[in-house]
């Protein structure tokens, strides 16, 4: 990849984002005579937004029009950096013009995903046990870490410490997940949490159904 530095006249203004249905759509001011534009797209705990190594996109000024901006889908949980490069083509060479600024660069709002559960018991009336049945329904995958579940005897647990704490074995997929059925005590009930509520509770949200 070839680059230069942009002068003012080149440089990309004004960058926006909006998110409807996990979809980001990029919108810029583009510099008069730039017709080619390389985006930059870093996820939270990659590197900095340097150039050097960066992964990029080329796209027209005809695929915006067409486009009404860039769009995006949304795959992931956690900070995205856009950054929008303009370029120019010469001697038949595309050249990014490296923009000493952040008026090129937008951040949108970190997304949570959410993440729906409901606990059910079945009593079993000729046992001193009871059947707990769990679902997961996740917009995204899920790594199994995420979530733990709290078994405590006579009430349910309010949090993560709040009982015996025990891991699942698979990860989530997207969807709906039927865990398999637990056979607990008749005193005893399930909670479900986060495994690590602070940095978890950064990315997902955890709504029961």
């Amino acid at each position: 990849m070839n680059w230069n530095e942009a002068e003012p006249s080149q440089w990309v203004n004004d960058v926006s984002v909006r998110n409807i249905d996990h979809i980001n759509i990029l919108t810029w001011q583009w510099p008069r005579n730039i017709q080619y534009v390389y985006i930059a797209k870093v996820i939270e705990q990659e590197a900095d937004i340097e150039r050097s190594g960066r992964p990029l996109k080329l796209y027209t000024r005809e695929e915006y029009k067409a486009n009404a901006g860039y769009k995006d889908s949304v795959t992931s949980i956690g900070k995205i950096v856009y950054k929008v490069y303009p370029a120019i083509r010469k001697d038949g060479q595309m050249i990014v013009l490296d923009q000493q600024n952040q008026l090129n660069e937008v951040s949108p709002k970190t997304q949570k995903g959410k993440i729906f559960y409901s606990i059910t018991y079945k009593k079993n009336w000729f046992s001193q046990q009871k059947t707990v049945r769990i679902k997961v329904r996740t917009e995204i995958s899920l790594p199994k870490e995420t979530l733990s579940y709290v078994k405590k005897t006579g009430s349910s647990p309010l949090n993560i410490e709040d009982g015996s704490v025990y891991s699942f074995v698979h990860d989530f997929d997207q969807g709906l997940s039927l865990l398999p059925d637990i056979q607990i005590n008749k005193q005893d009930y399930i909670g479900l949490f986060f495994t690590n509520g602070k940095k978890d509770g950064e990315h997902y949200e955890l709504i029961p159904e």
